[in-house]
């Protein structure tokens, strides 16, 4: 049954890709990979809206990426190793410095959570860094809602270890740690 308020498909694309990208970025690991992995889930799931029912289009979207990215995984048979930086999001107000100095740290806790493995990795970056509910991550992920709450804790508790070890004087933990 199509839902009765199913958008088009470009207004549908154009809302979620934003999200798709940062998620592509979080499978892919560099921004290459990344952009031509939404494209191809672009056009996969352009491809397939006629079928597609209208309701839940954000995990909609994520399962075919996800489905997209390993499908490229078997094709290469192997995962690229670099890492690359991704632009923060938004910025408290303040000056140049602290901006800087948030954005490093902002960009440190990701390449930090980019080290964690992939089960863990995605459920933190769907569930904590895109907000997404526990029901929509399993649902685009293609997991039991108990796996992502287990992968969440674990991949939460690995990321935290990874951060204890940082020092404790880094100017941008202090901004951090005022701004809380």
């Amino acid at each position: 049954m199509v839902h009765p308020t199913k958008p088009d498909f470009e207004k549908a694309a154009l809302s979620e890709l934003p999200l798709l990208y940062r998620v592509a970025r979080r499978y892919a690991m560099n921004a290459a990979e990344a952009e031509d992995l939404v494209g191809q889930t672009l056009l996969s799931a352009a491809r397939a809206w006629d079928n597609f029912d209208g309701r839940h289009t954000r995990s909609w979207l994520i399962t075919i990426l996800k489905n997209e990215h390993l499908k490229t995984i078997r094709q290469k048979s192997s995962r690229p190793k670099t890492i690359g930086f991704e632009e923060s999001g938004e910025v408290s107000e303040g000056d140049l410095g602290s901006e800087i100095d948030q954005r490093a740290f902002v960009e440190d806790i990701l390449r930090e959570l980019d080290s964690l493995p992939e089960d863990f990795r995605m459920a933190v970056a769907l569930c904590d860094v895109e907000q997404m509910s526990y029901e929509d991550a399993a649902e685009a992920l293609g997991i039991p809602i108990g796996t992502v709450r287990s992968r969440l804790f674990r991949g939460r508790r690995a990321l935290r270890e990874k951060l204890k070890a940082w020092p404790s004087d880094t100017k941008a933990l202090e901004t951090a740690e005022v701004r809380s």
